[in-house]
């Protein structure tokens, strides 16, 4: 059951990546706005990175791993469609959005592994995971960019696809995976 968090992590990772040019697109050509607003959109998803982060120990304790990581990929989803309003308290509560639910994902990644991983597997486990989570980005940026070509809404809107289409898979297993004593 390691895998099912580690996987939603990944895919919400690789995500981000993807959609940052199309971000870059929808401020300065969709809200005409100075690329200096960008700095704005930084500072409110790292503003919901510590909110998500300072409850997400709790949710992991109560739902569990599986649960989490697929609520932070429906949350960053949502943060992601936000962003397609062209409305500016729409982009910035998106990215607020968009910040919970990364570190939700990324937290119960790393919940999972280090629960369910013999100790003496921790190291190359934790070794793979973090490569499954973070690797994609390298092909996704640029990917992301290239899709950007097609306006800045279609990359977002293929990756709450993405995102959904992750949750929707792992749907039919249950969401709730707790520490085996």
């Amino acid at each position: 059951m390691t895998g099912v968090p580690v996987v939603l992590a990944a895919v919400s990772i690789a995500m981000s990546g993807f959609t940052t040019a199309a971000i870059y697109a929808i401020v300065v050509t969709d809200l005409r706005l100075p690329t200096t607003f960008l700095g704005v959109l930084a500072s409110a998803q790292g503003a919901g990175s510590i909110i998500g982060g300072l409850i997400v120990g709790r949710l992991i304790a109560r739902q569990g791993p599986v649960a989490v990581g697929a609520a932070g990929t429906v949350l960053f989803a949502v943060g992601c469609l936000a962003r397609c309003l062209p409305w500016v308290p729409a982009t910035v509560v998106g990215a607020v959005v968009a910040g919970v639910g990364l570190p939700w994902t990324l937290v119960a990644a790393v919940t999972a592994v280090q629960t369910h991983t013999p100790v003496a597997l921790l190291g190359r486990v934790s070794a793979t995971a973090n490569t499954a989570m973070f690797g994609p980005l390298v092909l996704a940026i640029p990917v992301g960019s290239a899709a950007v070509h097609l306006g800045a809404r279609p990359p977002l809107i293929a990756a709450v696809l993405i995102c959904l289409t992750a949750v929707a898979t792992v749907s039919g297993r249950p969401l709730t995976l707790r520490h085996a004593h």
